[in-house]
């Protein structure tokens, strides 16, 4: 009787926990808000952004902290938040937008499902784009499908050796892809020293925050944009879907642009109680409309085009849902350390 009762002691205090009111479980926490990619780059810089002013939106108004996990293309950092970080709530996560592809492909370890995260949005579905160095004197695809243009990248999940990849096997490109590279900035920078051509997947809002100077002086061409609609200030810069000369052709790069509505997404892990997610939803749609985080990014140069949480939900759920066949994942060996 003694063991029995001390069974439902301890199953009333979890009850009791998982139901704490969110003004008294965040009073006084400290976030942590982990972001799946390197320190420098378009990803931490937005998470730092939403670090600086969710917490105020947040009731109890807890500190929020950056916690950088690189590796894998964000695969380290979701089997983090799938297995490992507590299912409280109090642990954020921004992944990069190839994450569904990673568990589409099992290839390099993945320990999650991205369908049973809760996602509470998107900071952002800009554009990724195609850049030359302007001594290449490559400005469009068509010069791509003529001569050898070399991009740099990080691992053949991320953006920039993916998207070259499929457009090698689908659009007859003649991309050559140098893996290894740390991070975008180090492949910026390799660009600048002409290590390589060019750059494949840059998010068009990061490039424009931390390489406005090389825009400015036309040192960077934009021959390409990849999402599901045009940037506004890359009016005749053409769109990826636009290049499909077929239905099947079609079909495959509309999931691959719609990559970029994951891009700068926020989830919390699958174990966290629904009334902290709708509080965590409600406190990020807040942030991104709250006037001082806006005038922050636009110091920055960072474009706030905001995705709600319930929208990305049915959108990732749909994105790792879809049978790999139809991408061809294996001729272009996504997923393959």
């Amino acid at each position: 009787m003694r063991f029995f009762l001390s069974i439902v002691f301890l199953l009333g205090t979890a009850i009791s926990a998982s139901a704490q009111p969110a003004e008294t479980f965040y009073a006084g926490k400290r976030i942590k808000m982990v972001a799946g990619a390197p320190a420098g780059g378009g990803y931490d810089l937005y998470s730092r952004l939403l670090a600086r002013h969710i917490g105020k939106h947040i009731p109890g108004e807890p500190q929020v902290f950056v916690v950088n996990m690189p590796g894998a293309a964000s695969v380290n950092a979701a089997n983090y938040l799938a297995n490992v970080a507590p299912q409280d709530g109090a642990e954020l996560l921004m992944v990069v937008q190839t994450i569904p592809m990673a568990q589409l492909t099992r290839g390099i370890g993945a320990r999650f499902d991205l369908a049973r995260f809760h996602w509470l949005g998107s900071m952002s579905d800009d554009a990724n784009v195609f850049i030359a160095w302007h001594t290449t004197g490559v400005r469009s695809i068509k010069d791509v499908q003529e001569r050898e243009f070399v991009v740099g990248a990080t691992n053949q999940t991320a953006i920039g050796g993916m998207y070259p990849a499929i457009m090698n096997k689908f659009m007859g490109t003649k991309f050559k892809i140098v893996l290894g590279y740390k991070s975008g900035e180090s492949i910026d920078l390799a660009m600048e020293r002409r290590e390589i051509d060019g750059r494949a997947g840059a998010s068009w809002s990061a490039l424009k925050a931390m390489r406005t100077h090389r825009l400015r002086e036309h040192e960077i061409n934009v021959f390409l944009q990849i999402g599901l609609r045009k940037e506004p200030d890359l009016a005749d810069v053409p769109l990826l879907l636009e290049l499909a000369r077929n239905d099947t052709e079609r079909k495959v790069l509309q999931f691959y642009s719609s990559l970029t509505a994951v891009a700068r997404a926020v989830a919390v892990g699958p174990g966290v109680p629904p009334e902290r997610v709708a509080v965590l939803r409600r406190a990020f749609a807040a942030t991104l409309a709250d006037p001082a985080l806006l005038a922050d990014a636009t110091r920055q140069s960072i474009d706030i085009r905001p995705v709600a949480g319930d929208a990305l939900q049915r959108i990732v759920t749909d994105m790792v849902e879809t049978d790999p066949a139809i991408l061809r994942l294996d001729e272009i060996a996504v997923g393959r350390p």
